[in-house]
């Protein structure tokens, strides 16, 4: 036999043997990819699982969770001037200039009445943070923890104010800001914490803020600035009804949160990812 025949039938035998290896990687991919896809079945299953034992353990503390509301009322429209007292009692006289740079140390008050209201049947932990301030024999005291009855013992809280002073100078930047499409960078800012006494529970959050721009220049003589009698209240920016925030707790007390459900990909509040295709056989 020739040495040619004999190395046909090599070739032969060598691309029989590359042929068996690349349909054993082919095999072997797909089993890979078999395998992949039922472990992504098995994960998609234990994450979907766990968020139906959250979403439901969110709705039980919803159902238990403090009846609550917090709003704003009696926004004071003009400002009131500053007093040491730290309670305002009176306005700047109607048309009051006030001259820069002499007079731009002045100070006025932005302020609003916030009601904290119980609606539920039982009490409720109330804490405050930021420029909230009670009333207490004219003079402003800052706003302390207490526990807020249902409405049959008085659910209301009195006398809380979000207030803060700012000197004309400070609001006359907010007007600038707004006029240049800026955010304004003098608030009046605080927030309300809610619980009521259980370890496993729900803690609900409001973030309170009053902001605007009061004042405005005199519109024909320079460094001079005025109330802004024209546009009124509708100076002022704030949300009568802010919204708040749940936070849902296995233990407050060991400072464990229940965690945020976790959807799979392609299920109901996840973005769907493309399935991937299955390796093709040779």
């Amino acid at each position: 036999m020739s040495d040619t025949l004999w190395v046909a039938i090599g070739s032969i035998g060598t691309a029989a043997g590359f042929g068996v290896v690349a349909w054993q990687a082919a095999l072997t991919r797909k089993a890979v990819y078999l395998s992949q896809n039922a472990l992504e079945v098995a994960r998609n299953a234990l994450v979907a699982s766990e968020t139906v034992a959250i979403d439901a353990a969110r709705t039980r503390l919803d159902a238990q969770a403090p009846a609550v509301s917090v709003r704003f009322t009696e926004v004071q429209w003009p400002p009131y001037a500053w007093t040491p007292s730290g309670m305002p009692v009176g306005h700047w006289p109607n048309g009051h200039e006030w001259h820069f740079p002499e007079k731009e140390n002045d100070r006025i008050v932005l302020q609003a009445r916030v009601v904290v209201e119980n609606k539920g049947d039982r009490h409720v932990n109330v804490e405050y943070a930021g420029d909230l301030v009670k009333e207490v024999e004219r003079r402003d005291r800052p706003a302390t923890p207490h526990a807020l009855w249902p409405q049959s013992g008085n659910g209301v809280n009195p006398n809380l104010y979000l207030q803060k002073e700012f000197t004309i100078k400070e609001l006359s930047e907010n007007y600038e800001a707004r006029q240049e499409g800026r955010p304004l960078p003098h608030r009046v800012t605080g927030t309300i914490t809610v619980h009521d006494s259980r370890d496993n529970g729900a803690t609900d959050t409001w973030e309170l803020e009053l902001t605007g721009c009061p004042v405005r220049p005199h519109p024909s003589r320079t460094g001079v600035w005025l109330v802004d009698t024209d546009t009124g209240s509708e100076a002022l920016e704030y949300v009568s009804h802010p919204a708040f925030e749940r936070t849902y707790w296995i233990s407050r007390r060991r400072g464990q949160r229940l965690p945020d459900p976790a959807y799979a990909p392609g299920s109901s509040g996840a973005p769907s990812l493309p399935p991937s295709s299955p390796p093709q056989l040779p």
